[in-house]
């Protein structure tokens, strides 16, 4: 006959056989193991408002507005979601859901100082022949200004804008080399085609008839320059006349024809004296 005894050690292991088998089959994200009871836990997107019991299992609510469950949980109450202030320089990158928070960024122009984007900062300003360039620093990517590398341009003070490539001219001659700050200059060096000489010849035509014109009116209103040039004028029609000494007549003081120096040979000859008139 068994002792007393020896029957509790039994029933004493039997029972911790069955809590192990029963916790065996509780190893499972999605149910928990209470009073050797394997009882299910809430699904992502809910609480659990009730546990549960001898008699029931454990009861789920969904989340309210603006609060979230990512995991299967046993917790009496859902998660808020994470504000982004605007004052501090945040923005909504992704919208919270039941299931997930709400994810936030810094503003354009600023960047996070940390891994959890806590705090903000802004970028700092790259004047002209220097770029952003995103680097890794520690646990986080932090904006930094870098000189603009030979083929590449930037002509803004920029908290955003990187160095830019030169322009490809392609089939284009290249008029002007670029800089760290200016791009290259591209284009044609075209001969000018006959209507444009046309059109410069008309202009200048035009000018130096306008030039000639205004003189004219300016030399017809002055009463000094008109006897100047009358004067030239006559001087030159002087000189162009052809000199004739043995046919020019003799004038006298008051302007009248006495004689000609021909008419002075024959009168020696015919003995005829030419009377003074």
């Amino acid at each position: 006959m068994l002792s007393p005894s020896f029957l509790v050690c039994c029933i004493f292991c039997l029972s911790q056989v069955c809590q192990l088998a029963s916790s065996g089959t509780c190893n499972d994200s999605s149910r928990y193991l209470k009073f050797t009871k394997c009882c299910a836990k809430c699904p992502p997107g809910t609480y659990m408002s009730s546990e549960c019991t001898a008699t029931k299992d454990s009861e789920c609510q969904p989340c309210g507005p603006d609060h979230y469950q990512s995991e299967w949980n046993t917790l009496d109450h859902c998660q808020l979601h994470k504000s982004c202030n605007n004052n501090g320089g945040f923005v909504i990158e992704k919208p919270g859901t039941s299931t997930s928070d709400t994810i936030c960024q810094c503003q354009l122009g600023m960047y996070c100082v940390n891994k959890d984007c806590e705090i903000c900062k802004n970028n700092e300003v790259c004047g002209p022949g220097n770029g952003v360039v995103y680097k890794e620093d520690g646990s986080f990517t932090r904006p930094v200004c870098e000189k603009c590398e030979a083929g590449y341009f930037s002509n803004v003070s920029s908290k955003l804008e990187p160095c830019r490539k030169w322009s490809d001219c392609g089939s284009l001659q290249m008029l002007e080399n670029g800089t760290a700050t200016k791009d290259v200059k591209c284009g044609t060096t075209e001969v000018p085609s006959k209507g444009k000489l046309i059109m410069v010849i008309v202009l200048l035509s035009v000018v130096l008839f306008i030039i000639i014109l205004f003189s004219f009116i300016y030399i017809g209103y002055n009463k000094e320059n008109r006897i100047k040039i009358r004067h030239l004028i006559n001087r030159l029609k002087c000189e162009d006349k052809t000199q004739m000494p043995i046919q020019e007549r003799e004038m006298t003081e008051n302007g009248r024809i006495l004689a000609t120096a021909a008419d002075e040979d024959k009168s020696t000859e015919d003995g005829t004296e030419l009377l003074v008139v």
